[in-house]
């Protein structure tokens, strides 16, 4: 039997908002990976909610992403904050929206609330009940309750239906805001450019919603960002009352690679100054990357060999893994229960479930952040779509009983404080075998090589870091010597996300950028400067330099000077180039030298 289920998330600023002038009570783009600090559950579905990396609903990633299970049938409210609503009449609603699968009947809307959410007040709501409903939606409306005029007034996002209703629903760009009577009110609601994006020339886009009750034939926008002129420019656009319109300035930015604020200004509105200044900027932090290259999945299971559940997992991980063959790298560590638990188990499987607040087996966690007992291809699908910047390649040899590991770490994007993480597995084992009837088991953790707390670093875009281990594999439960892997990631600690990871196999491997790899002797040998340089560049080595050769980001040469009677100090003219990150080669009579310089 079903039963209705209202669903209250209310979506507030964590401070009172008086509401006198013209101005945003919600305004959530869910640029952060986590969850609106201040939002809290007081009821079910803190289960069913997450920010996802994805744009399903039309804005940018992330998103507010709503899932059917497990499912609910009571009521969920996610608490924010109140606002003052003492001389508003009126309100105008913006959000963007996605179904994913209706099946039943399942209503959304906006409602309010002034006796502290004992009683809901709707002002907005629709009703989607059959599969064709499924899509993606923008809602622009204005609405009023019965909470009009009241000075403490809750909002939220409801849901009436039970939640086996449909499969999947996102959010995004929630605004709700004051509408104003004093004259013409631009505000901005969003900069829409991607919060990770490749470098180079780069097209800056931002909304500007009418908040007032007049028209908006024109209006004055400016955007600047450090180490750029400000770029200001005259929109000649209709943008009718309660209506949001997206523009792009005609001139573009040339951003390397690294993070910048860019901050957008209305100037001016219909040739007047607008009618409240207090709405009329916005900043967004934006990180900026050499390019993008496939993502290799980063798996980590918990499981036992006494544990009986663990059996259906397993299997369901190898066939998982047989259709995604080339796309993962996996670990699986051995738990200390039930009953005696498995074999295998050493200390660090413990501190790596206590990281991820692991309270039984099986448990498997995608690239850090999707933990599920039950393994879909939509689990592996999921996390596999984000693009990744940074790549490891490397592998490693056997002498002996001793391993010898290498890797080498290209960033192509600015990441900061982040953990490297190695292991070494074996890829079947039967030592193990426990009480649950499994026979073998596959990418068991024999050692963590960079220790359970992993390496703390941070990568700069273009600047390599190798990283060389030997270990004695006698120490560990390997069973056979040949058959060995080793697992590379990144990983944010706090947030716990995976940036990339590799499966490193026997025998070392080079990467296969044209641009050698950088050593602390080649570094100490020569001198390049000014860095950034705006014309000149100056070159002097303890070497004689054969040739230099300049890189683009993208490993395209654009520059090349051979020397006359191996010169040891040379001047290269970067003029003709653009603003930008580029690599120079430097190679001398000893080996390659290879430095990463800004142009201005």
């Amino acid at each position: 039997m079903k039963k209705n289920l209202f669903l209250a998330l209310a979506l507030l600023l964590s401070v009172t908002i008086f509401a006198q002038n013209s101005s945003f009570i919600i305004n959530e783009t869910f640029d952060s990976a986590e969850m609106p600090e201040g939002w809290y559950f007081t009821g079910e579905g803190a289960d069913n909610f997450k920010i996802n990396t994805t744009n399903n609903a039309g804005g940018d990633p992330n998103e507010l992403y709503f899932k059917s299970s497990p499912i609910v049938t009571a009521g969920i409210h996610l608490v924010m904050g109140s606002a003052d609503l003492t001389d508003v009449k009126e309100l105008g609603l913006s959000f963007k929206h996605n179904l994913n699968n209706a099946q039943l009947s399942s209503t959304i809307g906006i409602a309010t609330s002034s006796d502290n959410g004992a009683t809901w007040n709707t002002g907005w709501s629709k009703t989607y009940s059959e599969a064709a409903s499924s899509g993606q939606y923008n809602i622009n409306e204005t609405f009023k309750t019965a909470d009009m005029g009241k000075s403490n007034v809750l909002f939220c996002l409801f849901y009436q239906g039970n939640t086996y209703n449909f499969n999947k629903w996102y959010f995004d760009n929630i605004s709700i805001f004051t509408l104003s009577d004093e004259g013409a009110d631009i505000q901005l609601s969003s900069i829409d450019v991607n919060n990770v994006i490749q470098s180079g020339d780069i097209e800056i886009s931002f909304t500007a919603d009418n908040i007032s009750k007049e028209e908006i034939t024109s209006f004055e926008a400016s955007y600047e960002i450090e180490g750029h002129d400000i770029v200001t420019e005259t929109f000649n656009t209709t943008i009718a009352p309660n209506q949001k319109q997206k523009v792009t300035f005609k001139k573009n930015v040339n951003l390397v690679p690294g993070t910048h604020e860019i901050k957008v200004n209305i100037l001016s509105v219909n040739g007047e100054e607008d009618a409240n200044t207090d709405n009329n900027s916005l900043s967004k932090e934006i990180r900026t990357f050499i390019k993008s290259i496939a993502r290799t999945l980063m798996i980590e299971h918990f499981s036992s060999s006494t544990c009986q559940p663990c059996v259906s997992v397993d299997n369901d991980m190898t066939t998982l893994t047989e259709n995604n063959e080339g796309k993962f790298t996996y670990v699986k560590y051995p738990w200390n229960y039930p009953g005696i638990g498995d074999k295998y188990y050493i200390k660090d499987c413990s501190v790596r479930g206590a990281y991820y607040g692991v309270d039984g087996v099986p448990s498997i966690i995608f690239d850090g952040t999707t933990t599920t007992k039950q393994p879909k291809q939509s689990n592996f699908d999921n996390s596999y779509a984000n693009p990744a910047y940074i790549k490891i390649v490397g592998g490693y040899e056997i002498e002996d009983k001793n391993i010898i590991v290498k890797a080498t770490i290209t960033p192509y994007i600015d990441i900061a404080d982040v953990k490297v993480f190695m292991t070494v597995n074996e890829k079947t084992t039967t030592g193990n075998v426990g009480s649950n009837g499994l026979t073998e088991f596959h990418h068991v953790l024999m050692c963590m090589l960079t220790g359970s707390e992993g390496l703390d670093t941070s990568f700069y875009a273009g600047e390599r870091q190798q990283y060389e281990f030997v270990y004695d594999m006698s120490t560990t439960n390997v069973e056979e010597m040949d058959d060995l892997e080793v697992a590379v990631w990144i990983q944010s600690y706090v947030t716990k996300e995976v940036h990339n990871s590799a499966t490193l196999t026997e025998g070392f491997k080079e990467d296969d950028e044209d641009i050698d790899n950088i050593t602390e002797e080649q570094i100490s040998s020569v001198q390049v400067y000014p860095n950034p340089v705006n014309d000149k560049l100056y070159i002097a080595t303890e070497e004689e330099v054969e040739d230099v050769v300049v890189y683009s980001i993208t490993g395209v040469i654009v520059g090349q000077q051979s020397t006359v009677n191996g010169q040891q100090t040379l001047t290269i003219d970067l003029s003709d180039l653009k603003s930008g990150i580029y690599f120079v080669k430097i190679n001398t009579e000893k080996g390659n030298i290879v430095k990463r310089i800004i142009k201005n």
